[in-house]
């Protein structure tokens, strides 16, 4: 049976965003292995400025995208977080909407982390996002998603099939 998955892009960006790219190609290896993940793309959906009160109830918002995220991160039961790098750890964008969710909002649920960048810094978005989801209580898987910009050709939209095979891999051991 196949659990309900979540993947939240953290790139401000619309058009021409990598990380972006990432999400969609996740989403396709998933919905490849029967998974039908639902998207949160923060660049298309943006969240206001968190306030200390959503921390403990986001119902408390009047904006829809706080709370529509907050209800998909309730009905997952896996959650991907993509970031970008930025200023070596993951985008503001990321942090302000967990920022917006339940101090517990991943509790009981399996977190992949997965960070995008041009050269190995792109593992930081991973590497400090693990804090972040172990303190909302997510149980964070052990294999990171790093993609660099060696890992595929952004205007062909291809990715190398040493990374789709780990892609696949992850997506069977946290979804299926």
């Amino acid at each position: 049976m196949t659990k309900k998955m979540l993947i939240i892009g953290g790139s401000v960006r619309q058009e021409d965003s990598k990380s972006n790219f990432i999400v969609d190609v996740l989403e396709e290896r998933a919905k490849n292995l029967g998974v039908h993940p639902t998207i949160w793309k923060l660049g298309y959906k943006p969240l206001p400025l968190a306030q200390h009160a959503w921390h403990k109830n986001p119902s408390l918002s009047n904006d829809e995208n706080v709370v529509g995220l907050a209800a998909a991160i309730a009905e997952a039961e896996v959650v991907c977080l993509v970031s970008p790098i930025y200023n070596g750890s993951y985008s503001g964008t990321m942090k302000n909407a967990l920022d917006c969710m339940l101090g517990d909002a991943l509790k009981g649920k399996q977190i992949v982390l997965a960070g995008m960048g041009s050269g190995p810094t792109a593992l930081l978005p991973c590497v400090h996002l693990q804090d972040v989801a172990r303190t909302m209580k997510g149980e964070v898987y052990h294999r990171f998603v790093v993609v660099t910009e060696k890992d595929f050709d952004f205007e062909q939209k291809t990715i190398d099939e040493a990374m789709t095979t780990r892609f696949t891999e992850i997506i069977e051991a946290v979804a299926l």
